[in-house]
């Protein structure tokens, strides 16, 4: 559109951002970025109430699924429940998407505080 003042056009050209960033993400990291994000999303339903809160997942690579938890006893459940939640996952992302989950705690000034 043309501004009737000026002649010139306002956007000057400019794209709109939404949409593209997310493609060349994807571009950058070959698909991987979907990947992760469908079980960032799924995490929710594939682990229980519990752990909701307590765990999130970081990154995926390789088949290897890096999930931060809020304390050792977390992880020393979470470790517990892996077999489940990789079955859980797959029915997400497929067989082989998550091959391993490896549980780190959150560094301690990272860790949300408890009210």
């Amino acid at each position: 559109m043309v501004d009737p003042w000026t002649g010139k056009n306002p956007d000057r050209g400019l794209n709109p951002l939404d949409g593209t960033l997310e493609s060349v993400l994807e571009r950058l990291t070959d698909g991987k970025l979907a990947t992760f994000e469908v079980a960032r999303a799924a995490w929710n339903e594939v682990v229980s109430e519990t752990w909701r809160e307590r765990s999130q997942p970081v990154r995926l690579e390789n088949g290897v699924l890096t999930v931060e938890v809020s304390d050792g006893g977390a992880a020393s459940r979470l470790r517990l429940e892996q077999g489940k939640i990789k079955a859980a996952l797959e029915q997400h992302l497929g067989r082989g998407a998550v091959a391993q989950i490896r549980l780190r705690v959150r560094p301690r000034s990272d860790r949300r505080s408890s009210p």
